[in-house]
């Protein structure tokens, strides 16, 4: 197996699951719900894992416009795309997501970057590409995300590819399960 069947086959498993586990089995109604009288709703943590994606990817490493350029007016962000990059819930954000354009947005971010891993040029894997312009291109405020932009800084390509497309992506899968089950809606 080459390395592109083998990524492109992680992302379509990531999307997979997503879809079949998440996204069929939660209420949209009910993506929104913090559940055990807290924790984090559903809809953020499927809207940070998109943008976390986007922003890494074709952002960062492929230096391309975001998936959400065709998203924004359906998911209910306009303006301010760097809400979302936190791992804690933005509170003031969530009664504005679309749960259903919110999935469709993430599952298109994993469709555009299979389609590029299956077709086009990896030699950027190979480089360590500028983050803090991409962040900051979006607006990322620098005090309130230091810890991002240090996370990110001198990193090789492969890292937005490995971590935030796919590893990042099956670590929230996880979280979403959890809270899945813990919303009573396991289907096992």
């Amino acid at each position: 197996m080459d390395l592109r069947t083998w990524i492109t086959a992680d992302l379509d498993s990531l999307g997979n699951r997503l879809s079949n586990g998440i996204f069929s089995v939660i209420p949209p109604g009910r993506m929104a719900e913090r559940v055990d009288g807290g924790g984090v709703a559903p809809v953020y943590m499927v809207w940070h894992t998109a943008r976390h994606h986007d922003v890494a990817v074709n952002g960062v490493l492929r230096g391309v416009a975001p998936v959400l350029d065709e998203w924004a007016d359906r998911v209910g962000v306009v303006g301010d795309s760097w809400r979302g990059l936190a791992e804690a819930e933005d509170l003031d954000l969530v009664p504005q997501l679309d749960p259903e354009s919110v999935n469709g947005y993430l599952m298109a971010v994993i469709g555009s970057t299979r389609s590029w891993v299956a077709e086009g040029d990896l030699s950027v894997l190979d480089t360590s590409p500028d983050s803090s312009s991409a962040l900051a291109q979006i607006g990322t405020p620098a005090d309130r995300f230091d810890w991002l932009y240090g996370m990110w800084s001198g990193k090789p390509g492969i890292f937005y590819l490995a971590w935030e497309a796919i590893g990042h992506g099956y670590n929230h899968l996880g979280e979403l399960t959890a809270a899945r089950n813990r919303m009573g809606l396991s289907p096992f």
